[in-house]
């Protein structure tokens, strides 16, 4: 399957000079952080755009800054450059407060070196701000003044991009159906940058010895085997009472945001870091979600005593975990690429079984052998409790209703028996199953 990309409009320019704040403008859902810090923006971001009819990929950038090679801003320009180089259109964007400065003019030069087809923003004019000849002495024609903020001059904003891209409209969008959304989370420096970037065999995201380096969950479009899938890199999640900076609340709560959205969730662990309580409770979280979910264990070989590892750990995942018996847990080498595609197999599966649907004869043949195995307690008046049929309501996750002649009757112990009994016979290991127990009237009851 070829896969067919939009024409691509790229937002560049110095750190803070509005470009988060003008692509969540131009894109269909607000997906960038913005804060007042310079240099929130890390990876270059994606996200569908559109001008009318017209359908394009925005693409955010990191502020161009510069810097010496092997450093953090040394890679974000890198990100830069190369979002210039593959897109149809690039956008310049200066800040009008401050007007060109030397970096701009440095800037503009290195944007003519790799690209010719340039639009010029001047951003935050939504005062009156003069646009002097400095601007057209960067090369690129006559600046459209804006406010990305206040969503003025959008209209000149489009008629430029409209004349600039290419006609793509024979082109359909292959991930419109049939697309599996698959975020990678964790705590922070458990390898989540590094195994994306050992999947797509290429620095796509930011990665380093530095905890906390991505900030905002980056969304990758890419193809395993046939499928469609969107990886989502996002934020590490440290325990609430360490989070002070406003920054990291933002970066928080777009992870939380993306496993939300997500299909599956590839909980990301270091091995060579014991099993905290944070894990756990973000594994809690993916599955109060309804999510599906995958454990990868990074950094496997690092580990000495594989098997006294993997024993402990699945105790407590058997303790801590429960309510989700047979999630799959993938070890993995991140660095070496050891057993990289095994994770996402492991992600398909489970996400057959979190859209399996099972019918209502076949649930309540096995309603029956169930009962008939271990039969419902008496009532405190002596009658039987009865669970007179069920049926599947739902998925993405499975979702049971049981009628029953008094539902709030049956004990919870013999709930979690038919929950691990509808796992058993129906091989739906690992993903949440939400059940209903409801009492339905006797018609004749009256």
């Amino acid at each position: 399957m070829t896969i067919i990309m939009k024409p691509t409009v790229a937002l560049v320019g110095r750190p803070n000079v509005g470009k988060s704040t003008l692509f969540n403008r131009l894109s269909t859902r607000k997906k960038a952080i913005v804060h007042d810090q310079p240099g929130v923006t890390r990876d270059r971001k994606y996200a569908d755009g559109r001008i009318g009819p017209v359908e394009f990929t925005v693409i955010d950038t990191p502020g161009l800054e510069e810097a010496l090679e092997g450093s953090i801003e040394y890679g974000m320009t890198e990100q830069t450059i190369s979002a210039i180089r593959m897109a149809d259109v690039v956008c310049l964007v200066i800040d009008g407060f401050v007007g060109v400065t030397p970096q701009d003019k440095v800037f503009a030069q290195l944007i003519r070196k790799n690209h010719n087809n340039v639009i010029l923003l001047v951003n935050k004019c939504e005062k009156n701000i003069t646009i002097d000849g400095s601007y057209m002495k960067l090369g690129f024609g006559i600046a459209v003044p804006i406010s990305a903020e206040h969503g003025l001059g959008m209209a000149d904003l489009c008629t430029e991009l409209l004349e600039k891209l290419p006609d793509h409209d024979d082109m359909p969008d292959p991930f419109k159906e049939n697309k599996i959304q698959i975020a990678i989370t964790g705590r922070p420096n458990s390898g989540k940058s590094t195994f994306i970037n050992a999947l797509l065999k290429e620095n796509r995201v930011l990665t380093g010895p530095e905890a906390g380096i991505t900030r905002d969950s980056i969304s990758i479009e890419w193809e395993y085997r046939g499928q469609p899938i969107t990886l989502v890199d996002t934020a590490g999640l440290r325990k609430k009472g360490n989070i002070t900076e406003s920054l990291e609340k933002l970066s928080a709560s777009d992870t939380i945001g993306s496993i939300k959205y997500a299909n599956t969730v590839v909980l990301m662990l270091d091995a060579t870091r014991a099993l905290e309580q944070q894990d756990l409770s973000i594994a809690n979280f993916i599955i109060g979600e309804g999510r599906s979910l995958v454990i990868a264990i990074n950094k496997w070989d690092l580990v000495e005593k594989k098997k006294a590892f993997k024993e402990e750990l699945d105790y407590k995942l058997s303790m801590d975990l429960s309510q989700v018996e047979g999630v799959p847990v993938v070890y993995l080498s991140a660095l070496s690429g050891e057993n990289l595609h095994k994770v996402i197999d492991a992600c398909l599966d489970i996400y057959k079984t979190w859209n399996k649907k099972i019918s209502t004869p076949k649930l309540n043949d096995w309603l029956a052998m169930a009962i008939d195995y271990h039969m419902l307690p008496l009532q405190k008046n002596g009658r039987r409790l009865r669970i007179k049929y069920c049926a599947q309501i739902n998925t993405r996750p499975p979702k049971f209703k049981f009628f029953c002649n008094k539902a709030d009757a049956i004990p919870d112990s013999y709930k979690r028996y038919l929950m691990n009994s509808l796992r058993e016979n129906f091989a739906m290991q690992g993903v949440p199953i939400r059940m209903d127990f409801v009492s339905s009237e006797n018609p004749y009851g009256k």
